[in-house]
This record gives C-alpha cells, sequence and structure tokens, in this order.
C-alpha cells in the first residue's frame, strides 16, 4: 500500500496495476448493480465528480446525436446538489419539480417539465434529505418513453442497497440495472463499502455513453494529453484503500454488514412506531 502513495492514475502505463485496481472495482460494483458485459464504468473522486460526469456524458451524447444546444435535466427537489453544480458548470438547466404532500418525488409534475431539450431524468434511491426512495421504475419507464437518460443517484444507499432484497427487508423499489431504462448510476465505496472517501463509481448502462465524459487533447506541446474525469493527477493511494477494502470484505462480508445496518434501521422504526410525534416511514 506505501508503494501507492506516489502513484497517479494519469499516467497508465506507469502506473498500470492502480490502472488494473479501478477496473477491478468498476467490474465488482457493476455487477452489484446488475450491469452485463456491455456495461462500463469510471472510478471518480466522490459522488459529486459521479454525478457531475453524468449530466456531462448526457450533455455531450445529446448534443452529438440529436443537436441539443440548451439541455435540461428534470429531478425532484431532493435532488442532491451536484445535479445543480453540473447545471453550474456546464450550461444545463436544472428543472425541479415539488414534492408531494408526503414528501416524495410527483411524476406528474417531472412529466410537466420535461420538453425537446430534456438530456436527463433523476431518481435518487435514496434522496439525502428524508432518505426516501423516488419511484425508480416509473421514472425510468418516463426516460425510456422520450428517449432520454435515467441516472439512478444511489450513492447514500451504495453497498447497502444491493442487499435489501436478498436479506428480506423491504425493498421499496428496483433501482438499478434491472430496471428498463436506468442508463447510469452513481455509488460511493465509502458509504458502507468500508473504503477511503475521495473515491465513487459512475456506471453507464452503455460503455459507448461513458466515452461521453472524457475529455481528450491532441495539438498540445505537452503532447497528448487525456483524462477520464474532472481532474488530471489524482491519488492512486485512495483507489488502492478502496481496492483493498472491497477485497478484504468481498459480497459476503458487505452482506453481512449490511444486515447489520438495516437491522439496526428496523429495531429503531421499532422503537419509534408508537410515538405520537414521530411519523416513521416505510
Amino acid at each position: 500500500m506505501a508503494a501507492t502513495v506516489t502513484s497517479n492514475p494519469l499516467h497508465l502505463e506507469e502506473f498500470k496495476y492502480v490502472t488494473q485496481m479501478e477496473a477491478e472495482i468498476v467490474r465488482w460494483t457493476l455487477n452489484l448493480y446488475n450491469g452485463d458485459e456491455n456495461s462500463g464504468g469510471l472510478v471518480t473522486t466522490g459522488g459529486t465528480e459521479s454525478i457531475v460526469l453524468a449530466c456531462l456524458a448526457y450533455r455531450e451524447k445529446c448534443r452529438i446525436e440529436k443537436g441539443i444546444t440548451k439541455p435540461n435535466i428534470v429531478a425532484s427537489q431532493t435532488a442532491h446538489c451536484a445535479f445543480d453544480k453540473a447545471g453550474h458548470y456546464f450550461g444545463i438547466e436544472v428543472r425541479k419539480a415539488k414534492l408531494t404532500k408526503d414528501c416524495v418525488a410527483d411524476v406528474a409534475a417531472m412529466k410537466r417539465l420535461i420538453d425537446s431539450n430534456t438530456i436527463c431524468l433523476v431518481a435518487s434511491a435514496p434522496e439525502y434529505a428524508y432518505g426516501l426512495y423516488d419511484p425508480v421504475p416509473v421514472l425510468a419507464a418516463l426516460a425510456k418513453e422520450y428517449g432520454i437518460g435515467c441516472h439512478s443517484d444511489c450513492c447514500l444507499g451504495s453497498f447497502v442497497n444491493p442487499f435489501i432484497k436478498e436479506l428480506g427487508f423491504n425493498l421499496a423499489c428496483e433501482f438499478d440495472f434491472k430496471v428498463p431504462g436506468v442508463t447510469s448510476i452513481s455509488c460511493d465505496p465509502h458509504k458502507y463499502g468500508y473504503g477511503a472517501k475521495g473515491c465513487s463509481i459512475l456506471m453507464f448502462r452503455e460503455k459507448e455513453t461513458r466515452h461521453h465524459a472524457f475529455y481528450a487533447s491532441f495539438d498540445w506541446n505537452g503532447g497528448v494529453y487525456v483524462t477520464n474525469g474532472i481532474p488530471g493527477s489524482r491519488p492512486g493511494c485512495t483507489v488502492a484503500a478502496n481496492w483493498a477494502s472491497l477485497l478484504k470484505y468481498g459480497r459476503n462480508g458487505l452482506k453481512e454488514r449490511a444486515n447489520a445496518i438495516l437491522t439496526g434501521q428496523k429495531m429503531v422504526k421499532e422503537a419509534f412506531k408508537d410515538d405520537e410525534y414521530l411519523q416513521v416511514t416505510s
């Protein structure tokens, strides 16, 4: 691990072992989220960068394939602020629908915000403010109907989400690539994957969409410059730490810890279910 402190994934040829670790982190996570051989992903510096790059990929894809020059994305009010950051950085209008009286995403209101310049719908699984799941399958079906992307933001649920149903706990809705219409997913290893902060995985149903998040310059005096994310130089030690954590725990170890988290959640909900001042949601 000490040798990775000076490693830099920007230089692929020099630090091939870190590139291999990144590839394995991506594939392990894709397997958990039901990606297939056509899916691909990126290791980023955090959930914010994963979201920002997803928005960039959709912007570029729709600019090239549909000629959209005034893009917008449609989300619920509870979508993470990283979508607003992406809008600010990349000139994307972010349209947010108000919540229902139950504080959940209003699908009908989101549908009314879609137009010919919409490039992506956002579904959170779960969202940060209240810990509730947007109806991912419904929003993904809506996105598919309009021929646009649907990003499932799983950063908060990351390495618990894949085990909820398997462990027999109540799953609000499906959220991964099993859902037709979900075209990208963000997931953070430091959220219940027990890896070091500064690492996230951005997954795409189709590898080709991922290419729109890359940057390449071939006419710089310093030579060819290509990056698969916002930073140039990156700390390879963070990649190695997350790789080591996922390798150590493995699927069974992550499942065991997810069970402990979900059991604790169930106990807290049971303790407060009869409290007259609190309303416990499902």
